[in-house]
């Protein structure tokens, strides 16, 4: 069900540092058919100091480099991608030993310098998150890249309200990014709530926006609460949720004001052209008592006239019968 929107399925901390539960969302995930599984690869170190209020937390959530390798080559053998937030050179590093095929640096991260030049260096994937940042320094951060590194980038908008109310989304900021920063390809953190219909629905505007990316956070079942849970849908209606948006793309169409064959068929079939309004010899001088502009049997072609203004004062080379088309050939 591939199509051209990258979808994420967003694990985050939803795992728990538990290896079983981390299997079993791997395998949601899978099943939903996401085209790629993000976790947030946590050292409590790189994050916080030890008095912080959810250090233990995030110790909690450190799992061994073996674990993370045995995850990402599951991943790898079912065809799908795998992506990791990283807080640090340590959990840099760990992503690219463990097979990683890209990484996020998150709003956490975003004035991080060295992260984001390391993390680019090493990845060709690297998703920016810009939900939070000031736009002045998101032109700061990207002024001076060079093309190849652009091109490995796509900026990430959105943020976690726990979960974020429907109208403080601001899906235009989507079309003001993409227009501000053309050769970056554009991503949707939806972040909205996973017990709700608009968790269906408001990715599908997002879309509008020719967006590249969309990341959608899964949970196993959201009366367990595990962490991450709020924003979170379950195997089952992230399938749906997939579905939805794979079918609405289609609608997107290609970025071109060229018309499509169905277009020109229907405008063939609904457009006007010149006809004659009575028998008219040849010879005549045409005037707006011989024309008018009719809907005929005969279908459009390149010599259909569709304007009077270009018939009148013309003379006519043949005869031509009432309710025939006037084509230039006749001119």
């Amino acid at each position: 069900m591939k199509g051209n929107i990258e979808l994420i399925a967003e694990i985050a901390q939803g795992f728990e540092g538990n290896e079983k539960l981390t299997e079993l969302l791997v395998q949601g995930a899978i099943a939903a058919d996401a085209d790629a599984i993000k976790f947030q690869l946590v050292i409590a170190d790189e994050l916080c100091t030890p008095d912080y209020k959810h250090y233990d937390l995030f110790q909690s959530l450190e799992m061994d480099e073996v674990i993370w390798r045995g995850v990402c080559s599951f991943i790898h053998k079912k065809g799908k991608k795998v992506y990791f937030d990283v807080f640090g050179p340590l959990s840099l590093e760990i992503a690219k030993r463990v097979g990683a095929d890209g990484v996020k640096i998150s709003t956490t991260e975003f004035y991080n310098n060295q992260l984001f030049e390391s993390a680019i260096s090493l990845f060709s994937a690297l998703y920016l998150s810009v939900g939070g940042i000031p736009i002045e320094d998101v032109d700061k951060k990207l002024s001076g890249l060079n093309a190849i590194s652009a091109d490995k980038i796509c900026l990430m908008y959105g943020f976690q309200a726990e979960p974020t109310p429907l109208e403080q989304n601001n899906l235009l900021k989507l079309k003001l990014l993409k227009k501000r920063y053309p050769q970056y390809k554009i991503g949707f953190m939806d972040h909205s709530d996973g017990g709700l219909d608009e968790a269906f629905h408001l990715s599908l505007v997002s879309i509008g926006f020719g967006i590249d990316v969309i990341e959608k956070h899964i949970t196993l079942d959201r009366e367990l609460e595990i962490e991450d849970f709020v924003s979170g849908l379950t195997p089952k209606n992230f399938f749906r949720f997939v579905e939805l948006i794979r079918k609405y793309e289609k609608a997107l169409g290609d970025e071109s004001l060229k018309l499509s064959e169905a277009e020109r068929e229907y405008s063939a079939n609904a457009t006007k052209s010149v006809v004659a309004i009575k028998d008219i010899e040849s010879g005549k001088i045409l005037t707006l008592k011989d024309v008018a502009l009719k809907r005929s049997s005969i279908p459009l072609t390149k010599n259909s006239i569709m304007e009077i203004e270009a018939i009148i004062g013309k003379e006519l080379k043949v005869d031509v019968g009432i309710h025939t088309p006037i084509i230039k050939d006749y001119l």
